[in-house]
């Protein structure tokens, strides 16, 4: 695990090709522009999170996301609230 304080912003965004995302909407990743009830959100972010966690690209895409403190969707496998918490170091980056 590393933490992150250690992260690294990589100097191509080229990993975004290989993203397994990139097959599937969107709206899968991101919340919607009207409001969300949660259990509509978890069930979003449960889809989203399955497709992170068998993606090639996870890391980099988490990493990135980190990196640039990305404030909406499912990143790497990680929503929105759980970056935060990784950002305050109250997760590591697994």
């Amino acid at each position: 695990m590393a933490a992150v304080a250690h992260l690294e912003l990589t100097a191509t965004t080229e990993w975004q090709q290989r993203g397994l995302c990139r097959a599937n909407d969107s709206e899968i990743f991101f919340p919607p522009t009207h409001f969300e009830h949660k259990p509509e959100r978890e069930a979003r972010e449960a889809k989203a999170k399955a497709i992170c966690a068998a993606c090639p690209v996870r890391v980099e895409c988490l990493t990135w996301a980190l990196a640039v403190r990305e404030p909406y969707g499912v990143w790497g496998g990680a929503s929105e609230g759980e970056r935060k918490q990784m950002l305050m170091g109250k997760r590591a980056v697994s």
